[in-house]
């Protein structure tokens, strides 16, 4: 009981430093710019009827009309209501991008579980293959991946969490190492437990610090690969309004002072990545702290 006791209180006060570490995460002022400016897109994402004043295809309104009241942020080349287009736009990027960031990193965290609790030959094999495709640049993967496989939302997301695999996997092998070695792994295995229950039901609750980090970082990245991917013609055809695809259609038109078609869900794609990026930082910084 006694070889117990000091496990507990330590688990225990594990439990309650997390705790503390949310409350200080959610006062800070970054977390809440960002948590706020996220939201506002989720919202158009989710209700785009309601909130564009015109329809994201509607070509009955004038060509090349500037920002004005009739149209807050000027109409495209094919009188399209880029206001409208923009929040329509943010459908696409937060259906993609975060179910590739969830993915990548359910992925990363089994991979790195396996690599820093097992060791031996599967850390070694699994650290070389990490090792490839870390280095392949993960734009030009993608576009291969999906000129070979075919452009489509669910290929977009499998390739994006494939390559993001490998980067959680890293942070997660070496947050494993540190910890396999403490008393209440060592007493787990004491009490018989197997391999899987001492991963996932002891180790893993207490390594959810670099694995919230990594999820909220993968977003941004998320967001911007899918958006990247989309300027480059692997994301839907035109005329979606994708952000990345309204960039590509009229970013060749910035030379002729017609810039906004361009501008807007050019920072719009910032926007959505500075806000998870103030999450994650926020997020990092008060777990690096404590």
């Amino acid at each position: 009981m006694s070889a117990t006791q000091p496990t507990t209180s330590g688990l225990s006060e594990r439990k309650q430093a997390r705790r503390e570490n949310w409350r200080l995460i959610v006062r800070r002022p970054a977390f809440i710019v960002g948590v706020a400016i996220v939201l506002f897109w989720v919202i158009c994402a989710l209700f785009p009827d309601f909130i564009a004043p015109h329809h994201p295809l509607d070509y009955r309104t004038g060509k090349h009309l500037p920002p004005g009241w009739g149209h807050l942020f000027g109409t495209d080349s094919t009188g399209r209501d880029v206001l409208s287009r923009v929040v329509a736009g943010a459908r696409d990027v937060l259906r993609i991008a975060p179910a590739a960031a969830i993915l990548g990193v359910f992925f990363g965290v089994i991979l790195g579980l396996l690599q820093g609790y097992l060791g031996g030959w599967v850390d070694l094999l699994a650290s070389r293959i990490v090792e490839a495709f870390l280095s392949l640049p993960v734009v030009l993967v993608g576009l291969l991946a999906i000129t070979t496989l075919g452009r489509s939302n669910v290929v977009v997301i499998g390739v994006v969490a494939v390559l993001f695999t490998p980067i959680v996997a890293r942070t997660v092998r070496a947050a494993v190492l540190a910890e396999r070695e403490l008393d209440y792994v060592t007493s787990a295995k004491l009490r018989g437990e197997s391999k899987a229950f001492i991963m996932f039901r002891e180790i893993l609750p207490n390594v959810s610090g670099p694995i919230i980090v990594e999820l909220t970082v993968r977003m941004g990245y998320a967001v911007f690969t899918v958006a990247t991917l989309s300027f480059l013609g692997a994301g839907p055809p035109p005329p979606s309004p994708d952000w990345g695809v309204q960039v590509s259609d009229t970013y060749n038109n910035l030379i002729a002072d017609f810039w906004w078609p361009t501008f807007f869900p050019a920072m719009a794609i910032a926007s959505l990545v500075i806000a998870v990026s103030l999450i994650a930082d926020s997020v990092q910084s008060v777990l690096e702290a404590s």
